[in-house]
């Protein structure tokens, strides 16, 4: 077959990709590719343009016509830490994607309407919830007041952006006249948030990776001393673990649910059971549980996108 791989760079090492990051995975899955016998191409979605075809517009991957490749392996990152700020940098991005996602016999892992439903931690939580799987309760804020209702109703709660990453713009309220200027600065710079209740942390959290149908690897994540948050830049550490067949089943059909090829998720245990924070499109880190692993997911990404192509 022939495979593209649309990543957020090239992968070179030292070079800025379009957020100052560098994501190795792009090439990873072109060797595999290679190894599994496929001829593969790396592009990104600044290399995405449209020129005059016999159907009105072709969407040329890299140079290359979309339509000659059978599918196309995402790893596009379509919004930045600073979403809010991208303005259209971000709306032309999403475009991109989409176009590609809409070439006639193209098979695409995975779509734009599967990519936008995972980057927004509202319309990811509304899409499990309604597969009858355990997210936190959550309700939204443009206000103090409304921020000031959800804490009343949770005593204890957590304020987030719906787009973003690296817990930027994740905070811990308790007091609304003590932070308020902490929350006037978050709806102020990102218009709303989301308001949930706080999960006591101190057992950890877990890091579940799916690739395909195979739960690929696991780990137990700890805070540091005193943290809630799960950051390496705050003490937190990572164990690998097996996880359970319940752990696992979850895991699974949350990925399922969102429709991801590979999602990395985040999934706390509580008192009543486990609860889905997030499922995250583009986990980084992927060789962080060691090289078995890595050969693991690669391997089951391959399976899972020629089983689907051959099936049509």
């Amino acid at each position: 077959m022939k495979i593209g791989i649309l990543g957020w760079d090239h992968g070179v090492m030292g070079a800025d990709g379009p957020f100052g990051e560098y994501d190795p995975e792009g090439p990873v899955l072109i060797e595999y590719g290679r190894r599994r016998g496929h001829e593969m191409s790396l592009f990104t979605l600044e290399e995405v343009t449209y020129v005059p075809g016999e159907r009105g517009m072709d969407v040329l991957l890299g140079g290359e016509n979309g339509g000659s490749f059978d599918a196309i392996i995402s790893r596009a990152k379509l919004y930045g830490d600073d979403w809010q700020d991208g303005g259209s940098e971000w709306r032309d991005r999403v475009e991109r994607l989409a176009m590609v996602s809409a070439i006639p016999g193209l098979h695409v892992f995975d779509p734009v309407d599967v990519w936008t439903t995972a980057y927004s931690k509202s319309l990811m939580l509304q899409k499990l919830a309604k597969a009858g799987l355990p997210v936190p309760p959550c309700r939204s804020a443009t206000t103090l007041a409304e921020v000031a209702t959800a804490l009343e109703l949770w005593d204890d709660i957590i304020v987030k952006p719906s787009y973003g990453g690296r817990s930027k713009g994740v905070e811990r309220i308790t007091d609304i006249s003590a932070q308020q200027a902490v929350i006037e600065e978050l709806l102020a710079g990102y218009g709303t948030m989301l308001c949930m209740p706080f999960y006591p942390t101190r057992y950890g959290e877990y890091r579940v990776h799916v690739a395909g149908d195979v739960v690929a690897g696991c780990a137990l994540k700890l805070p540091g001393p005193g943290e809630w948050k799960m950051r390496g830049s705050t003490g937190s550490s990572f164990e690998p673990i097996d996880p359970s067949d319940e752990l696992r089943d979850l895991a699974l059909r949350a990925t399922r649910t969102i429709g991801l090829t590979l999602s990395g998720l985040d999934i706390l245990p509580t008192e009543t059971g486990y609860v889905i924070l997030e499922v995250n499109c583009t986990p980084g880190f992927l060789n962080s549980l060691g090289d078995e692993i890595h050969r693991i997911t690669m391997d089951a990404i391959y399976d899972w996108v020629e089983k689907r192509v051959a099936e049509g």
